[in-house]
């Protein structure tokens, strides 16, 4: 086994690195939203914002950078029909609403910004933001909320209630080939309708089921299941 040694003033000299590089990140904080920002659900390309609001707890100025939402590592356990969309260019900074970026914070204040949501498509979908700052330094946030595409969102959600027994542990609606859909009991049957309709015929819904011979079925016209779950 090796063991590493350190002098007191080898450690000395890592404490006063450690300190050069930290004060600039340590005094700047998010202080709303507390936690990430959550969207909810939004319909497909209208749009939703909420604020943010960056404080210089610190006892010197900070000159801060470009405030970005910018591309998350996806998480290695969320691969299939369901899992978010990271997709930053959903998430933006409006120039106009935008207070904080290149902006020089005195200690004791406060800036803030804008953070639009815009979903491009259905489903869960997310991003990051960060506030840069000197050195190479940024504080963030987590961005998420949900696409909703109508009508179908609508009538999926009726079908669940009208058969519980059945539509068990939901995914959210997300696109797979030509199909906005939404999977249960761990993706055996989904559920899913045209989003480019190869003939000149309406959109239909269809359920699949991944059983030893997979089977898509046409259950009815999106129209026709739209008036029945009194969709607006």
């Amino acid at each position: 086994m090796t063991r590493t040694l350190f002098s007191r003033n080898s450690l000395a000299a890592l404490g006063a690195i450690c300190l050069a590089c930290l004060p600039a990140h340590a005094q700047v904080e998010i202080i709303e939203p507390v936690g990430d920002f959550q969207f909810g659900k939004v319909a497909v390309h209208s749009s939703a914002t909420q604020t943010l609001r960056v404080a210089n707890r610190g006892p010197s100025p900070v000159q801060l950078g470009k405030v970005i939402s910018s591309i998350a590592a996806v998480s290695p356990l969320c691969t299939g029909i369901g899992c978010a969309m990271v997709i930053a260019s959903d998430f933006t900074i409006p120039p106009e609403s935008d207070g904080c970026s290149n902006t020089l914070l005195q200690p004791g204040a406060v800036c803030s910004a804008l953070v639009r949501f815009v979903p491009s498509g259905p489903g869960s979908r997310g991003s990051q933001l960060n506030v840069f700052m000197p050195n190479a330094a940024y504080v963030l946030r987590g961005l998420g909320g949900t696409g909703v595409s109508q009508p179908l969102d609508c009538v999926l959600d009726w079908a669940e209630k009208t058969f519980p027994q059945l539509l068990t542990a939901p995914t959210m609606t997300s696109t797979a080939s030509a199909f906005h859909v939404r999977c249960y009991a761990q993706g055996a049957i989904c559920v899913g309708a045209d989003t480019a309709v190869p003939t000149p015929d309406q959109p239909s819904v269809y359920a699949y089921q991944a059983q030893a011979n997979p089977l898509l079925q046409r259950l009815d016209y999106l129209s026709s299941l739209s008036r029945l779950a009194q969709c607006q």
